[in-house]
């Protein structure tokens, strides 16, 4: 809030006021010098005595001087009051002034608190994040940093698989619809239920391979007939419980099909993406007992269910501790690394997951 200047307007205003007071001064007195003068020359000589002195009148209008000197006093009564009521203003925007003042100075001090306690909070907060990195034996930082180099290795051999699975124009089959899924070692192949999670960012959400595999496998026919004039398309599912699939046709080469099955298209590959970064729960409310991601789990029994988490290195002090806390329930886990900024992708010829 801008304040006024209350000197300088003052004296501005009483500026005015004294040259207001010098005009009507001097026109008491012109007006006085012209009474005098009228009164001076309404007297003419007797013409029978030239010689003899004339007295001359001199008195002023009474009436009209007391008229004009009232109107000066009244000006001047105005323009007392007009002061006195901006000095009156001047006080109360003094008054306002003092009181933001001290309500900046509240503001200010509960700003002061407010930055300490967040400081204290992030001390906090870093003070358990090192906790949990001492539960974090080395052997376990090795085995997930194995694990990620192999993830690394798969990608670049990804490029020199070719599928056989081969279908007519009118026709489209995966020999083989699974994730690539890369064993943990000491590793059992799962062949009982199987549900996805995604750790990043220390917030764990669910996954839903199931439902996006299952809408992909019922549009694949419907999507092969745009190869009719193309040799790949690229189709996008969902999203569906914050995560979409994009999923890759394309036309099998001429020296790898038979000359008389015409254009033969292949599933190539697909890819998992998550419509935001900030999906799912943060990591230590997942693991409450009324989560969204313990709700899940209590769908299934802990000895037929394996829970599969595509992990991130930046979530790896996460990881062992929700490696620990499925095992207190019961439940197979199976990690899958995946490099910075790598999504979630599977193909015809994956590998199987493997579970701990």
């Amino acid at each position: 809030m801008s304040l006024i200047n209350l000197d300088e307007g003052q004296d501005s205003f009483l500026d005015i006021i004294a040259n207001l007071v010098g005009v009507l001064i001097i026109l008491v007195v012109v007006v006085g010098a012209q009474a005098t003068s009228s009164l001076v020359s309404s007297v003419e000589p007797e013409p029978a005595e030239p010689l003899a002195a004339v007295p001359l009148v001199t008195e002023v209008d009474e009436t009209a001087f007391e008229a004009q000197r009232a109107a000066l006093q009244e000006k001047l009564s105005t323009a007392e009051n007009a002061s006195s009521r901006l000095r009156f203003d001047r006080t109360r925007l003094e008054h306002q002034a003092n009181d933001e003042k001290k309500i900046a100075q509240k503001l200010a001090t509960r700003r002061h608190a407010m930055l300490l306690q967040l400081q204290n909070v992030k001390q906090a907060h870093e003070q358990r994040k090192q906790a949990v990195t001492e539960k974090l034996s080395q052997q376990q930082q090795q085995q997930l940093q194995l694990q990620s180099e192999k993830i690394q290795l798969v990608t670049q051999l990804e490029s020199l698989e070719q599928t056989i699975n081969a279908v007519a124009a009118t026709r489209v089959e995966t020999a083989v619809e699974t994730i690539d899924h890369y064993p943990n070692p000491i590793a059992k192949t799962v062949f009982s239920n199987e549900v996805h999670f995604r750790l990043e960012n220390g917030r764990l959400s669910y996954v839903p391979m199931d439902e996006l595999l299952a809408q992909m496998k019922s549009e694949l026919r419907l999507k092969a007939e745009k190869l009719q004039q193309a040799d790949q398309t690229r189709e996008t599912i969902g999203p569906v419980d914050g995560f979409r699939l994009q999923y890759k046709l394309g036309v099998v080469p001429q020296k790898e099909s038979k000359p008389s099955a015409g254009r033969v298209v292949r599933f190539e590959r697909f890819v998992i993406h998550p419509v935001t970064s900030l999906g799912g729960e943060k990591f230590d409310e997942a693991l409450g007992e009324n989560s969204k991601f313990a709700q899940r789990l209590q769908r299934f029994d802990p000895k037929r269910t394996t829970v599969s988490v595509w992990v991130y290195p930046n979530s790896f002090e996460e990881h062992a501790v929700l490696k620990e806390w499925l095992y207190e329930r019961g439940f197979q886990m199976a990690s899958w690394p995946l490099a910075k900024g790598r999504p979630i992708s599977g193909g015809p010829n994956g590998f199987r997951t493997s579970a701990q």
